[in-house]
């Protein structure tokens, strides 16, 4: 596993279950790397979040520039 900081500059989504997209607030995050998926992690204010995504659209995100790896 690999950890990394990017930050959002654009539209990232998730899926909470089987709900509706929502949104990753821009700014600082953390990234893990696993085999299959990756997990975002950022503040909100007082407000802590995570998501975890396949590994395609978080390639994707990074190559659309809406997640920038630091």
């Amino acid at each position: 596993m690999a950890s990394l900081n990017g930050m959002v500059k654009g539209k990232v989504t998730y899926r909470e279950g089987d709900g509706v997209m929502l949104e990753i607030p821009q700014g600082p995050c953390k990234i893990e790397v696993e085999d299959l998926d990756i997990t975002l992690s950022w503040a909100d204010g007082d407000v802590q979040g995570s998501a975890a995504m396949p590994k395609s659209d978080f390639e994707q995100y990074v190559a659309d520039g809406d997640l920038v790896l630091e």
